[in-house]
């Protein structure tokens, strides 16, 4: 009986699995001393390790779909569904292990490699604090060599040890969307286990290894840590990912979780790359602080040819250790450069990202990039249907950027882009990289887009200058920028930039309605607009305090309100100050009414010390948002649901 059981799971697993296979690369050795390249990496099917090259990939292209084993369809996220047991109620992934799984259990403090067992679920009362004697393994090494390829076994961690991680760990396979391979925690404690990385990469996500979930993990690269007593010293700070996720050309692969993460002072914490594709990658609840490089650009998160969810993260300070000395990119002791951002993603289809916060920025908060062929001499659609929606971003040089990097300036490079409900506040304040701007949302080469319902408000740096609401660029048509608060934005000096922006180049269907601009104590421009062609204006409510005939305009010449009017045919707008309830409400603020310091650092603190098992709202992007916009009447965005996401709301 037990020979004809074990044949019948075999056939289950077969007919479950219908999209694993086991490439030769997934086993190649790397040398940990590897310093890993720049924001463009790939590597040869041969299993070679990477080059820098760009990657040419056209995202969640016919041939990699076709090849791949995988076969997820982009935009299909399959989260663990909230209407059943999948869902805890604070909005926490419940994983159970499947009848035939592995339950591998490490602990440093009390493990031993050589006696260690691994347990069958039935074994085991309570998967994530067992009772009884349990033998637990002493390294995460000689844990993994008893979780299977293929199947849904977990490696549990003991919350409150900590491992030095000296060389990468090589995560396995999962058997199906429902039955993941998993390395997560156990105990009884809430301080998550830490890995403590001294390797050039410590997990590892190979080609074709797909169905996972990484939940509940600290990963720390101690001595890139400036403040430990371990730090290597300015000049000898090695390169290291937290988390490598690499697909080859005409490879499909994904179903990957990581939720309830901390990632502290990698030079870039997850890195998602290569020629191939990469499909329902979910980011939630993680926390991400402190990447910077001495050598390469640093990144919170560098993404290329994804479909992803990225969903209640608190990105900070991602992309620099300290402020940039003279100017110019400078990388020593970490300096910040213009390339480096707390999240980067190129080339990119079908991927949402919602309720995140993301705070001081080196440079950009969210740069998106959509590239046209490096050897080519034509724009091509690369990027289609993003959601950006209520997100919360705090001080960093840029909000968001939706725009280069190779660009022909002879078409569009982008369809569908919808930045829905976000609040903006204080852009530009740290001046990051010694630069004087604060530029909040940058669309560029568009075909069809909403930018509604945003809050932009309060810089709060008289000397950041080169100031930017939101700026519509290139060959951009059937864009709708409506319902937006910009408020605070406060210039000294007269120049040509608006609040709002439409640039010279080709422009189509451009519609600006029902928008809130009030620049009280600004010289600012309400609107710049250079190309009034096929661009309709209505129902907006302007005011700036800059000279009544300085507050509009179109190719170098100042306009009144009236002359405004007759110039672009605008209708239904007034130009009045609007008062509101409460204009002090602020990020700071916000921390003072629930009695903590009125620093970013004081949350970053509070933030990193909260997961699951300390779970507390008043941390989250919700609470704060809805505290802070109620000081402006709350005006959102009323553009129907973005339908071409199964999990868009």
């Amino acid at each position: 009986m037990e020979k004809l059981k074990n044949i019948i799971l075999i056939l289950l697993f077969i007919s479950l699995s219908a999209c694993k296979t086991s490439p030769a690369t997934d086993e190649v050795e790397v040398d940990t001393s590897l310093t890993v390249s720049v924001n463009s990496e790939s590597q040869d099917e041969s299993g070679a390790e990477p080059k820098v090259v760009t990657s040419t990939a056209s995202s969640v292209s016919t041939a990699a779909l076709e090849t791949s084993e995988y076969n997820v369809k982009p935009g299909e996220f399959n989260l663990y569904p909230r209407e059943t047991s999948g869902w805890d109620e604070s909005g926490w992934s419940i994983i159970s292990p499947s009848e035939d799984s592995r339950l591998v259990y490490v602990s440093s403090s009390m493990g031993n490699d050589e006696t260690a067992e691994y347990y069958a679920p039935r074994d085991i009362s309570d998967v994530q604090d067992p009772s009884g004697i349990i033998k637990p393994y002493k390294t995460i090494h000689a844990a993994r060599e008893h979780a299977r390829d293929g199947y849904p076994d977990w490696i549990l961690l003991r919350r409150g040890d900590s491992w030095e991680v000296n060389s990468l760990i090589k995560l396995r396979s999962g058997r199906s969307f429902e039955e993941r391979a998993v390395i997560t925690s156990y105990g009884q404690g809430i301080e998550r286990p830490v890995l403590k990385a001294d390797s050039a990469e410590v997990l590892r996500i190979w080609p074709d290894q797909n169905y996972m979930a990484i939940v509940g993990l600290s990963l720390y690269a101690y001595k890139r840590d400036p403040k430990s007593p371990d730090f290597s010293g300015w000049g000898s700070v090695s390169e290291s990912l937290a988390v490598r996720m690499y697909a080859p050309r005409e490879v499909a692969m994904g179903s990957i979780l990581l939720e309830d993460n901390l990632f502290n002072f990698f030079s870039k914490a997850i890195t998602i790359h290569g020629g191939g594709e990469f499909l329902d990658i979910v980011i939630r609840r993680n926390v991400i602080l402190n990447s910077y490089s001495e050598r390469d650009h640093a990144q919170g998160i560098y993404a290329v040819n994804v479909s992803a969810l990225l969903e209640e993260n608190v990105f900070d300070h991602n992309g620099w250790y300290k402020q940039q000395i003279d100017g110019g990119n400078d990388k020593a002791e970490g300096q910040a450069t213009m390339f480096n951002h707390n999240t980067y993603f190129t080339d990119v289809n079908y991927t949402i990202s919602r309720r995140n916060i993301f705070l001081r920025a080196s440079s950009i908060h969210q740069k998106w990039t959509a590239n046209s062929p490096s050897d080519g001499s034509s724009d091509q659609i690369k990027s289609t249907n993003i959601l950006i929606d209520s997100n919360l971003y705090v001080s960093g040089e840029v909000g968001i950027s939706a725009g280069g990097n190779t660009d022909y300036n002879n078409g569009p490079r982008w369809r569908n882009i919808n930045i829905v409900d976000n609040l903006m506040l204080a852009i530009g304040r740290d001046q990051s990289t010694n630069r004087a701007l604060g530029w909040y949302i940058d669309a560029d080469d568009w075909v069809g887009g909403n930018i509604c319902g945003n809050y932009l408000l309060h810089n709060d740096n008289s000397n950041v200058v080169s100031l930017k609401g939101i700026n519509i660029s290139g060959h951009s048509s059937d864009i709708s920028v409506s319902r937006n608060v910009i408020y605070g934005l406060v210039k000294p000096s007269e120049s040509g930039i608006g609040a709002i922006n439409v640039n010279d180049a080709p422009k189509d269907n451009i519609r600006i309605s029902d928008n809130l601009i009030q620049l009280v104590g600004s010289q600012m421009r309400v609107l710049s607009a250079d190309n009034l062609d096929n661009s309709e204006y209505s129902n907006n409510r302007y005011y700036s305090d800059a000279d009544n005939d300085l507050w509009f305009e179109s190719e170098g010449v100042g306009y009144s309100f009236d002359e405004w009017t007759m110039l672009s045919g605008d209708t239904g707008s007034s130009a009045n100050r609007e008062f509101f309830a409460d204009t002090d409400r602020s990020f700071e603020a916000y921390l003072a009414s629930i009695g903590l310091p009125e620093s970013i650092d004081a949350f970053v603190e509070q933030v990193a010390q909260t997961s699951r098992f300390n779970w507390d709202r008043t941390l989250t992007v919700d609470v704060i948002s809805a505290y802070i916009r109620a000081g402006y009447g709350d005006l959102r965005c009323d553009q129907p649901g973005n339908t071409f996401f199964p999990y868009a709301n």
